[in-house]
């Protein structure tokens, strides 16, 4: 056998500066393997199915270094590798969501050369041997900051290792480890997410219609509109539905347009395009079992996107991910007890108990091509109270940069940069404003109610004439008010008659945009309070 390493050990990578760097791939049965960076140096023995994992010593942030490895005769020499802080990018749509896309994507291209801003982007695989089926020549490759590649990135993963090469001024590697339109039961293990998300898992096997499960895999590639991940050219439905949001007139002109193009639907953002809902199998030449994509069998994505790259040296994990949750009903109320197995599964995969996970709480939300009402409302719940028992969790407020008419909010930036104050504060020990300011109490005085927050860094500041998305309720019935931001606390002068008791609530609703910030321009957290 001879010497190779895993995929996403190639020229240009980044490895994790600080911490312990495993190196791994294959090799003769028994063959003493060698790997050596900077000073360091380590050797292991590959086992009897010729799999080697080797282990260096913590390494020291560079911009050029040479990483070599011996098997005997074999040598591999992997050259331009930089060592700095490396972190994943996990999650769906809003997360994989390119550059190519994003609105002020024009604005950053012509100055955005920079050698220590790279990417790689993890195949969206969800079957064995997906790769040798379609032309993934696009992806799976270690890409610097450039103008040209600038599309390829993920935007949220861009402005965070903008914003962090900026502060730190060392190389950043993203990891791009996400899928668009992909449940929380796709990035666990296959049996957790039965356990976890069984409504998820009971409406993968209807869509299966009886078809064995393993027949779905063996012919994984007949649905090429769903399983062509690999993106040798941008497909048309991205390049419609992305960069702005269509009015559904040109909707049904794409569509229409795609229907007569293609034998079965287009998969966009986890909707099917191009197929009435009442298709059959014989109108789109597609046995029945392949109606469903196999990114939404329980645990595919772990099983093939994850456990590739397990082990990977990061700091952490950018995690965006459940909006897709909420597409059955009753898995959303799940996304709690689903979001911990998420983040426990990924830290058994890498035997890292203290993995960080930054997760990004979803935005606003209105209705899109279908999609609403919904009840992000309780996934937003869910996301900030696994953030507030897990020490090593933290939440990024996106609570003003929603659209109410487009599940892909076209201006990343803000999320890419919070994202990165949340690391330089918690996982790099540095002193600075970062998370969203949040309500830890109500006072009830007269006709006044006093909300104090933490992370009022500065004091709070109402950017416009009123505070949106605040709520006074008495009964579930709307009353007059008025509010005013005073230092780290919110007070809220009731109009007219005074009830008792009452209920304050912030962005507890589908649809907001918030306009509530601390001094570092962090919008604040979703609360209700009753008093």
């Amino acid at each position: 056998m001879t010497l190779s390493l895993a995929p996403l050990f190639a020229d240009g990578m980044v490895l994790q500066r600080e911490l312990p760097v495993t190196v791994w791939g294959a090799a003769g049965p028994g063959t003493r393997v060698d790997v050596r960076i900077q000073a360091q140096a380590a050797s292991c023995v590959a086992d009897e199915r010729g799999c080697w994992r080797c282990v260096l010593a913590p390494l020291s942030a560079s911009d050029a270094e040479t990483l070599t490895v011996t098997a005997g005769d074999d040598h591999i020499t992997l050259s331009d590798v930089a060592i700095g802080e490396v972190f994943i990018a996990g999650g769906q749509s809003n997360m994989e969501f390119w550059m190519r896309y994003d609105k002020e994507v024009e604005d950053y291209r012509p100055t955005c050369a920079n050698p220590r801003i790279r990417f790689y982007d993890q195949p969206k695989c969800s079957y064995p041997r997906q790769t040798e089926d379609f032309d993934y020549t696009k992806v799976g490759i270690w890409r610097k900051a450039t103008p040209e590649d600038l599309d390829y990135f993920s935007a949220v993963g861009y402005y965070f290792a903008r914003g962090l090469e900026m502060i730190l001024d060392i190389p950043v590697g993203i990891v791009g480890c996400n899928y668009g339109g992909t449940t929380s039961a796709t990035w666990m293990t296959p049996e957790h997410a039965r356990a976890v998300q069984p409504e998820l898992a009971a409406a993968f096997d209807a869509k299966l219609q009886g078809l064995p499960y393993e027949e779905l895999l063996a012919h994984g590639r007949v649905n090429a509109a769903k399983n062509d991940k690999g993106y040798a050219v941008w497909p048309a439905w991205n390049e419609f539905f992305l960069p702005r949001t269509p009015t559904m007139d040109e909707v049904d002109a794409f569509m229409a347009a795609e229907a007569q193009e293609t034998s079965g639907p287009a998969d966009v953002g986890g909707l099917e395009l191009g197929a009435s809902p009442d298709a059959t199998a014989a109108d789109t030449d597609i046995h029945p079992g392949m109606m469903t994509p196999t990114k939404e069998a329980p645990g595919a994505l772990f099983t093939y996107m994850v456990l590739p790259i397990a082990g990977f040296a990061t700091r952490g994990v950018l995690w965006y991910q459940g909006e897709s949750d909420d597409e059955i009903d009753g898995a959303q109320w799940r996304h709690e007890e689903a979001l911990r197995t998420v983040i426990a599964d990924w830290r058994d995969a890498w035997q890292r108990p203290d993995l960080p996970f930054l997760v990004v709480q979803l935005p606003g939300f209105g209705d899109w091509m279908g999609m609403g009402p919904n009840d992000y409302v309780t996934i937003r719940a869910c996301q900030q109270k696994v953030a507030d028992e897990d020490e090593h969790v933290w939440l990024c407020s996106a609570s003003d940069m929603g659209d109410k008419h487009d599940i892909h909010p076209k201006e990343k930036k803000p999320i890419g940069e919070r994202l990165a104050l949340l690391a330089m504060r918690h996982l790099l020990g540095m002193p600075i404003p970062a998370d969203a300011p949040r309500c830890v109490g109500a006072e009830r005085k007269g006709s006044f109610v006093i909300l104090r927050f933490e992370h009022a860094e500065s004091g709070m500041v109402i950017a416009g004439a009123e505070c949106n998305a605040l709520e006074v309720l008495c009964d579930g019935k709307p009353l007059p008010f008025r509010a005013a931001a005073r230092g780290n606390e919110l007070i809220v002068m009731l109009e007219g008659t005074q009830p008792d008791p009452i209920e304050v609530r912030f962005a507890r609703t589908n649809w907001f945009r918030t306009n509530l910030y601390n001094g570092a321009e962090i919008p604040a957290l979703p609360f209700a309070v009753s008093c």
